[in-house]
This record gives structure tokens, C-alpha cells and sequence, in this order.
């Protein structure tokens, strides 16, 4: 059984929540910007609303996992790249590539930068060894980075295919969190 009051368990909830936001986010995204239809406020904003319920629910999990973990990690240098990296991006994708800046970019980048705090904190308990580290943390870069290719084409994109292009990120940090849950339970037996 897991115990979700220890910094393993927090994570594991943290991560399973925020794959139940992305689940929740495409449905919303589904609704809100499928070309040629169109929901009701209320279905719109409901699901706007438990995307956002789900989604701090599960950054306030991973947050309290991770601050009491006893992890290698320096994690104030993770979030100091991380905001270092949405500021070059930022620069980058707007100024130079004339992108137009939306929550997109702050979330892909967010969600790498959670992320490896989270793996941090799991490899700091002793959850996860150095190597299983590196090679989930270089996963979700990965995924991050595919996150980042959808979101500088997706105004490049014909409206059906910019819809579709705009759900790949989502569909991808569920199964990494998924996939990082499922080796984080299977490690703990």
C-alpha cells in the first residue's frame, strides 16, 4: 500500500493528478477549440475550471513531496534554469521566430522543470537510482522538446491539423507521468 503522507506518495499523487488535468485538458481543448464547433460557456468553463482545480492540486502535491525530500538535487538551481530557459524561449520564439506568446510556452517549460524536481526528489529518497534518474529525466526533456516543436507549429498549421498538433504535448506529459507512476509503484514493491 502506498502511503501518500511520505515524499514518494505525494509524488505519485502529484503525478497522477496532473495526468488526470492533462486528460481533463484535452476534453476542454476538445470543446474549446475544435474548428467548427461549438460548446456551451458552461461546458467550457466547467471543464476550464477542473483543469485548473486538478492542476494546482497536483503542483501542491509534488511541492510538498519534494520539500521534504532529502534529495541531491539542488532544486532552486532546476527552477532557476527553468525560468532561465522561458526567458531565452521566450525572447527566442516571440522577437525572432515572431511566435505569439501564450500559456503554452510557460507550461511546457513549467512542467519539465516539476518534473525534474520530482525525479530529483524520488532518486534523493532512494525511489530511483542515478541512472533511472538520468534516463527519465532525459524522457521528459524529450517530451518536453516535442512540446515545444507542437507549439511553434501549431500557427503554421491549417485549422484541423493545428487542433490536433495542439493536443500531442498533453497526450505526451500524461504518459510520461504515467509511465514515470508506473515505475515509481513498481520500485516501491
Amino acid at each position: 500500500m502506498i502511503d501518500f503522507g511520505t515524499v514518494s506518495g505525494k509524488i505519485l499523487a502529484g503525478n497522477l493528478l496532473f495526468a488526470a488535468c492533462c486528460v481533463v485538458y484535452l476534453l476542454w481543448w476538445s470543446v474549446a477549440f475544435r474548428p467548427g464547433y461549438s460548446a456551451s460557456m458552461l461546458i467550457k468553463g466547467g471543464l476550464f475550471l477542473v483543469t485548473a482545480v486538478l492542476g494546482i492540486a497536483a503542483l501542491a502535491m509534488i511541492i510538498q513531496g519534494c520539500a521534504r525530500a532529502d534529495s541531491p538535487v539542488r532544486f532552486i538551481f532546476i527552477i532557476a534554469a527553468g525560468a532561465a530557459v522561458y526567458i531565452i524561449l521566450l525572447l527566442l520564439t516571440n522577437l525572432l521566430m515572431h511566435r505569439q506568446v501564450t500559456t503554452e510556452l510557460m507550461l511546457i517549460v513549467f512542467w519539465a522543470c516539476m518534473e525534474i524536481c520530482a525525479l530529483g526528489a524520488l532518486t534523493g529518497e532512494g525511489v530511483f537510482s542515478g541512472r533511472a534518474f538520468a534516463v527519465l529525466a532525459v524522457i521528459t526533456l524529450a517530451a518536453a522538446a516535442a512540446g515545444m516543436i507542437c507549439y511553434l507549429k501549431y500557427y503554421d498549421l491549417a485549422p484541423m491539423p493545428a487542433f490536433y498538433d495542439g493536443m500531442v504535448p498533453l497526450i505526451l506529459f500524461a504518459v510520461v507521468m504515467i509511465g514515470i507512476s508506473v515505475y515509481q509503484v513498481a520500485k516501491l514493491r
